[in-house]
């Protein structure tokens, strides 16, 4: 399949490799051969390179020696992603409860609209974007841009684990309720509320992702 998009084409190799990885079509563990993805997207090496580097920096991708291959999953590792997780975002929610415009709670509101409607659809890659679209547009609130920078990578190297969590129906139907909550404890004011609701979200997100590991 050719790619043909109005962006570089590293970008559209990134993000094809992106959906691959996270949906199981390039498996956990798999080698990664550039001369085969080259020719079967029909892109020089430099672009593919660009793309595979984007993609070993947010952790899907590892090198070892002279091989790149797709990250493999690992408990330990899962678990200590999750819990600094955990931390990261309660002290974020914290920050950001008084500082959503209220004109915006109809632009969060949406997202989760969108990934009912993603559920309905059986669409588990379109799922995992719209959730993520929810936690990053909360992050865009939080004064403290350091601390955003640390979430977005643990997110990122625990991309491929929260793919293989929406999966599931039961899980993706959970995690919009949990969301939910949480929109209305922000809308509220609540900061304690909303720092229990999004530590619980963690915990049931951990516990979903062991169900796989």
């Amino acid at each position: 399949m050719a790619l043909n998009f109005p962006e570089p084409l590293y970008q559209q190799a990134y993000r094809e490799l992106k959906r691959l990885i996270v949906t199981g079509k390039l498996q956990p563990g798999e080698k990664v051969i550039m001369s085969k993805l080259a020719e079967q997207y029909e892109i020089s090496r430099t672009p593919l390179r660009e793309a595979l580097r984007q993609l070993q920096t947010e952790g899907l991708i590892v090198q070892t020696h002279s091989t790149m291959k797709i990250v493999e999953l690992d408990k330990k590792d899962f678990l200590d992603l999750y819990e600094t997780r955990t931390i990261l975002e309660k002290e974020i929610v914290g920050m950001i409860v008084p500082l959503v415009p209220p004109e915006d709670f109809s632009e969060l509101e949406n997202l989760l609209s969108k990934s009912k409607e993603a559920m309905a659809e059986e669409d588990p890659y379109k799922i995992l974007e719209l959730n993520t679209s929810f936690h990053e547009k909360l992050m865009n609130y939080c004064p403290n841009l350091r601390m955003v920078q640390l979430l977005n990578h643990v997110r990122s190297l625990l991309l491929i684990y929260r793919a293989n969590i929406n999966k599931k129906a039961k899980n993706n139907l959970e995690i919009y309720k949990e969301h939910l909550e949480i929109l209305k404890a922000i809308k509220a004011r609540d900061v304690q509320q909303a720092k229990q609701l999004i530590e619980v979200h963690m915990q049931n997100d951990q516990k979903r992702g062991l169900e796989d590991l």
